[in-house]
């Protein structure tokens, strides 16, 4: 028995110092921490009514729980980004990364706080907010025909509608065009989540993606952003203003998205009709995914408007800005006039599997081509999304969102460079080794047990 009780002893020893036992060990407290001890795949249950399971590579946690693809699953705010290794925003653009771009101030318009009318009066800033999208270029094409200038907060990658730098999404030459045609760009965040609700990885990730995005498009990142669903507190309003960014809001919302608009003109006449363009200067939000606004209430308000005798203008014109502080240089962060396109190729970001922002699902290049772009249509979002049918697109969400549930990685979900950041390759290893440690500490054991009972007999 006292051989017996050395053999134990030894043997645990042995196996406690094992590398094989602390890889497992850490291996079940990240589990624990990063979510990662379940998996599901499509039609499963996912999410923390699920055991905290996460969908596997290519699907989406939707808000009811179940792991799927398209906008029904996909779409912030609703995809559970802890649980969706594919929500929309979990996904990476190609580009160059902007995260450490310094952030000069230049101008006279505040930066990271809530401006939410014009400055100079008798102005209309006309912003639309989601897009682009399948409407957009008619709404060009509108705006082009009544000389009216206009601003817009676009999203990179929302309602599954494809990552707006993809060649193959056909978006490039309508955001290009937005410029060429006198128009202001500003950001909408990444994939439209509820900033307010998101964790600070999250935060971050939905705004330098969405740089990384336009600056590849454009060649220039904006100065001007919108927080969806106007959701933004104290600690937004600080990365917005770390990252130089002046927060536009707006006092006139006819709500374009409510019931197909029903109300629309009602609410843009009831505010309009008795100003005074000597005395009133508006910021009117409205959406380019609402074929309401595209289709007939846009030609309301530059009509309704113009007979008052309001000036459309961009939102940095109608603040007093002048446009060489729209944009600003990504590498240097100097302000920056927008051109058609980068002067550059970007450089195309690699993903890790520790990273918390899962690789795009498309294979876009680098640099997008304008020429084949052209030729391509976007498509409508898949069905089952409520993505531009109507329904409440920037309104104040509940405090339900799913947005700032544990991340997949305690690596931050800024964009990275190529190289692998400290300690993502440990991270690599533990989560790979997990399994396989566990087979062979449970070898160990039982080999351990039964050599303990041949020495007993």
């Amino acid at each position: 028995m006292r051989s017996s009780g050395t053999l134990i002893a030894l043997t645990a020893a042995v196996l406690a110092s094992s590398p094989l036992v602390a890889a497992h060990s850490h291996r079940l407290d990240d589990a624990h921490h990063l979510r990662l001890g379940k998996r599901a795949g499509s039609g499963g249950k996912c999410g923390p009514s699920a055991g905290n399971a996460v969908c596997d590579q290519g699907l989406c946690c939707s808000e009811d729980g179940v792991c799927g693809t398209g906008g029904e699953y996909c779409s912030a705010p609703a995809c559970q980004l802890s649980y969706g290794p594919a929500c929309d925003g979990n996904q990476k653009p190609t580009g160059a990364d902007t995260s450490k771009t310094p952030r000069p101030r230049f101008g006279n318009v505040p930066y990271g706080v809530d401006i939410t009318s014009c400055t100079v009066k008798g102005k209309m800033a006309l912003t639309f907010d989601d897009g682009p999208y399948i409407y957009t270029s008619e709404l060009l094409d509108l705006l082009k025909k009544n000389d009216v200038r206009a601003t817009f907060f676009i999203v990179g990658n929302n309602g599954a509608k494809g990552q707006i730098n993809d060649p193959s999404s056909g978006y490039v030459p309508i955001v290009q065009r937005m410029i060429s045609d006198g128009h202001q760009v500003g950001s909408h965040s990444w994939s439209h989540a509820d900033l307010e609700l998101s964790t600070a990885e999250q935060r971050t990730s939905e705004i330098v993606n969405n740089e990384i995005a336009i600056a590849s498009i454009l060649g220039v990142i904006p100065t001007y952003f919108r927080p969806p669903y106007t959701s933004c507190g104290s600690a937004c309003y600080d990365a917005l203003n770390s990252f130089g960014y002046h927060v536009v809001n707006y006092d006139v919302d006819p709500k374009d998205w409510e019931d197909g608009g029903v109300k629309a003109e009602e609410i843009f006449s009831g505010i309009v009709m008795p100003s005074n363009p000597a005395n009133s200067a508006f910021i009117t939000l409205s959406h380019d995914i609402q074929p309401f606004t595209v289709h007939g209430f846009a030609q309301y308000m530059i009509d309704m408007a113009r007979e008052k005798g309001f000036e459309f203008v961009t939102v940095g014109e109608c603040l007093g800005d002048p446009a060489g502080n729209w944009y600003r240089d990504p590498s240097t962060g100097a302000a920056k006039a927008a051109g058609s396109g980068p002067a550059t190729p970007p450089q195309r970001i690699e993903t890790t599997s520790s990273s918390s922002v899962a690789p795009s699902t498309k294979s876009s290049s680098a640099e997008p081509s304008t020429s084949t772009s052209a030729t391509v249509t976007p498509k409508p979002v898949p069905s089952g999304t409520d993505f531009g049918l109507g329904k409440n697109n920037n309104s104040s969400r509940s405090s339900t969102s799913t947005s700032a549930s544990p991340t997949l990685s305690s690596s931050t979900s800024a964009p990275t460079s190529t190289s692998p950041a400290a300690g993502s390759a440990g991270s690599r290893v533990a989560v790979g080794t997990g399994v396989l440690g566990g087979n062979v500490v449970l070898g160990l054991l039982l080999g351990f047990f039964g050599l303990l009972f041949f020495s007993l007999n």
